[in-house]
């Protein structure tokens, strides 16, 4: 490193030897270069800031900053301090600040930290966002879009132009909200992207369309450049569209692919005067591989919307989805528009696999995969049994010692079955590679009073197992619910 006065000799121009500082020079001259040469060295030697930034002392801007690592952060008379890992917070996370936050990455990427940070926005988003932008969570944060400076538009909780990763690096949550409109405006979205949305991490992000002044709800995420779910809890609700002329908004609508692969999504469509939204909504494809998924159409006054509506819906791997359909003729799952036929989707299905669709008349049906098991004790085929199927010409002699529960073979008969009771749950066992179980929820009642709350269905190659109460949810006292083994397949429909 240059000494003090060797840098000194440089800024004057004179040669770098020690005679040129200490000839006799004009006072004033030595003076300037002293002067010149503490501002060089300042300039060289300062570290770059690193502070927390408090929304409630007025709007923030973040740029990218001109090295690598850094970004230039501007809020009331400071502008484009250099920073780095850069923090915006409130001070009293109780009360909403009105103050905005504006992210500009240019042709880079910008990365900032949320911690606690509560908006309400008075007009325009919460958080505007431009370019390669990466939010990490840490604490509770909220951010809730305002009006229109220009109509009666809500707008949005979080606005980007641009690709948006929400990570929870800080296991932190976010709940944004798009601000509901006026009369005769839409409602903003929770979370709004001309480009990619991807949310990793293990985040808790909650998004909500606002509601519809008299017209369109809001959509909880709507992303023209595809959704990415691969880690964390994903909540999006599409606002109501009041009016009877109203629509609701979708849960997420995305021009680009849906992409599920981990944990949980649960989205809604909002309620529409007359047509509900839709819960998820892509108008490329949806892909769901893992994770549990629930979406739901919303209901309209002339139409419901759709659980799951896109031209390709691509379903695989050991996934639990839930799709319902809105009411009045909504569909659960909406493929290139026909509902999608569940035994299309068996072989791509993996272990544990679940897939559950109620159509608008409350009507359900399900398709699911079980785990291996391995019985405490093997199953053997009926001494009588010489089909192929494992079962006899003629039926067994009907064996029915709970009340409502009977079990019936590939052809219709009723045959007989063991029960057997351990804890919480009945396992009924027969001896055959296809059979049927069936009870009527009326049966199920006195059961779950008698303390079960499992029921167990086991024929040679496949074992599953059914949550009393959540049969008991799927429909009225006159519903039978039917459980049906083919070999390692397993169906449930209830109706």
């Amino acid at each position: 490193m240059l000494s003090y006065r060797k840098l000194a000799m440089r800024v004057l121009g004179r040669p770098l030897h020690t005679e040129g500082i200490d000839s006799p020079r004009p006072a004033s001259q030595r003076a300037a270069a002293f002067a010149l040469t503490a501002a060089m060295l300042i300039t060289l030697t300062a570290p770059a800031f690193a502070d927390t930034w408090c929304i409630e002392n007025g709007n923030i801007t973040v740029k990218a900053g001109d090295t690598e690592g850094t970004n230039k952060v501007s809020q009331g008379s400071i502008i484009d301090r250099e920073d780095t890992n850069t923090i915006i917070t409130n001070s009293d996370k109780d009360t909403a600040s009105s103050n905005t936050v504006t992210i500009d990455a240019g042709n880079d990427k910008v990365e900032v930290t949320l911690d606690n940070v509560n908006i309400k926005a008075g007009s325009g988003s919460a958080l505007t966002s431009k370019g390669d932008v990466t939010l990490t969570l840490k604490g509770d944060n909220h951010l809730t879009g305002g009006i229109s400076d220009t109509g009666n538009y809500g707008r949005n909780g979080i606005a980007s132009t641009g690709s948006l990763t929400i990570t929870g690096g800080e296991n932190g949550s976010l709940t944004a909200q798009g601000g509901s409109g006026a009369d005769g405006g839409h409602g903003g979205h929770g979370i709004y992207s001309n480009g990619s949305v991807t949310i990793s991490g293990g985040s808790t992000v909650t998004a909500n369309g606002g509601n519809g002044g008299s017209l369109v709800g809001g959509d909880g995420i709507r992303s023209g450049g595809g959704l990415t779910v691969s880690d964390g809890t994903v909540t999006a609700k599409g606002g109501n569209g009041d009016s009877k002329d109203g629509y609701g908004g979708d849960g997420i609508r995305s021009g680009g692919v849906v992409t599920i692969s981990g944990n949980t999504v649960n989205a809604a469509g909002g309620y529409g005067g007359k047509v509900g939204g839709y819960g998820i909504c892509s108008f490329d494809r949806v892909a769901i591989s893992g994770g549990t998924v629930e979406a739901a159409g919303g209901n309209g006054s002339t139409g419901g919307g759709s659980g799951i509506y896109s031209s390709v819906i691509d379903l695989s791997g050991s996934l639990e989805l839930t799709a319902k359909a809105g009411s009045p003729n909504g569909k659960a799952l909406l493929q290139a528009g026909h509902e999608l036929d569940l035994d299309t989707i068996k072989d791509k299905l993996g272990p544990g696999a679940k897939v559950t669709v109620t159509d608008a008349d409350g009507k359900v049906n399900q398709v699911s995969i079980p785990r291996p098991v391995e019985p405490e004790e093997p199953v053997i085929p009926e001494e009588s049994s010489s089909s192929s199927d494992g079962g006899s010409a003629t039926p067994s002699t009907p064996a029915s010692p709970l009340p409502g529960l009977t079990v019936t073979d590939k052809s219709g008969a009723v045959i007989s079955y063991t029960s057997t009771q351990s804890g919480n749950t009945l396992t009924v066992c027969v001896g055959r590679f296809t059979a049927s179980f069936r009870i009527s929820l009326a049966a199920l009642r006195p059961l779950r009073a008698e303390g079960i709350e499992t029921i167990t269905f086991q024929t040679i190659l496949c074992s599953t197992t059914l949550s009393v109460d959540e049969l008991l949810a799927m429909g009225g006292e006159d519903a039978e619910a039917v459980l049906t083994h083919r070999s390692t397949d397993s169906s449930l429909t209830v109706g």
